[in-house]
């Protein structure tokens, strides 16, 4: 489900910041806003949900936050706040900690704590997360955490705003029971981005299936490379060729398994679209990776039961 609100669609400066102010961020988000321009406030938020998780994306004018002890009893649920930054700075104070935060970083709020503030200094377009407290209070409450930012570039802190992106975009396709298993992954990525660096642990399972999906995601929009490789693979992830290999043979396939099996993926999708009719099968099987005709027409067949011949004449047909 997908919630969109864009405060330039009302009709004054004075309209659009107290609809903010009082609606989104009291309302909402237990938060104070004050902002000391009077030119338009066009701040705009998409909300979406991932199981019991909420996913924003947000455009944010320059303004001041918070979050006061009235604010935070007026809260239905307290949850973990996540800002993944992608354009402009914020910096402030939170639980007697300064920090400044720019473009790729992290920063983790928990909306059960005072925050003395939070101040965009620069518009912002962020993600949001919105984690409530009982999915991952287990792994952060007993570490004590004493930072608010992380690196969004390397590290577990990369996988995080890798997978965030991921599902930002594909989420609305998604079954019912791959939303489940994704909140949980996104759930264990969090946890272990702001643990103690001595304390994270790589071989979680959240983290193998977030490695995983993006290992996927690169070789799906690389299929065309005919050397796409377990090395290149590796070298994206920042993580040996052993780790990839094991990443594979625990979801019950090889690499070069799965390699093929999207290469054959993208091949029939193209022969059964009526829009790439007049593209010759060769051109498909090369564009998809193949660099061996005969090793392609092999594959085919024993995967899809027919020639690729086959599969164009019977599209052809019903069209």
């Amino acid at each position: 489900m997908q919630t969109r609100v864009e405060m330039g669609d009302l009709a004054t400066p004075a309209e659009q910041f107290a609809y903010w102010r009082e609606v989104v961020c009291e309302t909402w988000f237990g938060l104070w806003a004050e902002r000391t321009g009077s030119g338009p406030f066009h701040a705009t938020i998409e909300l979406h949900g991932i199981g019991d998780v909420q996913m924003a994306r947000a455009l944010l004018p320059e303004h001041r936050m918070g979050r006061s002890a009235p604010g935070i009893a007026r809260l239905s649920q307290t949850a973990y706040c996540l800002h993944h930054l992608h354009e402009g700075a914020v910096h402030g104070v939170y639980q007697g900690m300064e920090y400044e935060a720019g473009p790729g970083d992290l920063l983790l709020f928990d909306t059960a704590e005072q925050c003395d503030s939070f101040v965009i200094a620069e518009p912002v377009r962020t993600t949001v997360l919105h984690v409530p407290h009982h999915l991952i209070d287990g792994q952060l409450t007993p570490l004590k955490r004493t930072q608010v930012r992380v690196h969004g570039h390397d590290g577990v802190g990369a996988l995080l705003t890798g997978y965030m992106a991921m599902l930002s975009q594909t989420i609305s396709t998604f079954p019912p029971e791959a939303v489940c298993k994704a909140s949980s992954i996104l759930c264990d990525l969090v946890a272990a981005a702001f643990k103690p660096t001595t304390s994270s642990n790589p071989d979680q399972s959240g983290i193998r299936q977030a490695r995983l999906a993006t290992a996927q995601q690169f070789i799906t929009a690389n299929l065309a490379d005919p050397e796409l490789s377990i090395g290149k693979v590796a070298a994206h992830l920042k993580v040996s060729r052993r780790y990839v290999q094991k990443l594979f043979e625990g979801s019950g396939s090889t690499f070069s398994e799965m390699l093929v099996s999207a290469r054959l993926d993208a091949c029939y999708r193209a022969l059964t679209d009526t829009r790439q009719s007049r593209r010759t099968i060769a051109d498909i099987a090369f564009t998809s990776g193949f660099n061996d005709l005969s090793w392609f027409h092999r594959c085919y067949k024993q995967r899809w039961s027919e020639t690729p011949g086959d599969t164009r004449a019977r599209t052809i047909g019903r069209s």
